[in-house]
């Protein structure tokens, strides 16, 4: 079934890129914007969710966290093939994230499986492709120079995200499964985090509540600081400042995406 889907989806892909590819000064710049960052975002939530389900750390919550964003990532990639720009090398990029996606996927969803290593190196992989066509489709984009500022403040609300989901990935490789090696594959540095905040509140768009929700992520961020210096390992306490941290950000990251093009 599973060789199935990817025969479709890979039908799917060669279907439109061949044929019906738009052109991307068609597609609003703020949706194109959301769904290419929104895959940034996600990309280390896919490993957080794979070492909470199998140290059983809300194993409901990170296995229904899972599907919903793989089927995020799968709809995003879906919006995206239809405003790639006329571009041979991002169509190649395109393709290239894709084919890995399917790989990847099945991967992630292999609990049985002990390679954290492998899968580590794979996440990191699936990062540098999204980051390979995101990086070409912006450089392309006509509208992005209007719209750069607070196209770089989504991003700092994406790297944000990236990050946590990174630290609380490496905290429960390290003391739940045994396997320290985990914070060479991912920047745990949590020096940048305020300093992101600072420029996003001072963004001038934006609303009071988006406002409030920095200072309330402040306030989250010096909890998994205080949590992580805390010698007695509690993954249910990170799984749940990281979940806090996560929902904050994420609606943070949408306010800044709602003010392009406005």
């Amino acid at each position: 079934m599973k060789i199935l889907r990817i025969i479709i989806l890979s039908f799917y892909i060669s279907f439109y890129t061949s044929s019906t590819v738009a052109q991307i000064s068609e597609n609003p710049i703020d949706i194109l914007t959301e769904k290419l960052l929104q895959n940034e975002l996600i990309v280390n939530r896919f490993m957080r969710d794979f070492v909470f389900i199998k140290t059983n750390t809300f194993k409901k919550k990170a296995m229904a966290d899972m599907d919903k964003s793989i089927a995020l990532f799968d709809d995003n990639l879906s919006y995206i093939i239809l405003h790639l720009p006329q571009s041979n090398k991002i169509k190649n990029n395109f393709l290239k994230l894709q084919n890995f996606w399917n790989i990847y996927r099945l991967n992630v969803n292999d609990f049985e499986s002990d390679n954290y290593q492998s899968l580590l190196k794979k996440t990191r992989k699936l990062r540098k492709y999204i980051k390979e066509l995101n990086k070409d489709i912006f450089d392309k984009h006509p509208d992005y120079s209007k719209n750069k500022k607070a196209i770089e403040l989504a991003r700092l609300a994406a790297a944000n995200g990236k990050k946590i989901d990174a630290i609380a990935t490496v905290y429960v490789l390290k003391y739940g499964l045994d396997f320290p090696e985990a914070v060479n594959f991912f920047d745990v540095d949590m020096t940048g985090y305020k300093k992101n905040l600072k420029k996003i509140r001072k963004f001038k768009t934006l609303p009071p509540k988006t406002k409030e929700l920095v200072e309330d992520l402040k306030i989250t961020l010096e909890s998994i600081k205080i949590l992580l210096q805390k010698e007695k390992y509690n993954p249910k306490m990170m799984f749940a400042y990281n979940s806090s941290f996560g929902k904050k950000n994420f609606k943070i990251f949408n306010n800044i995406i709602q003010t392009i093009n406005k």
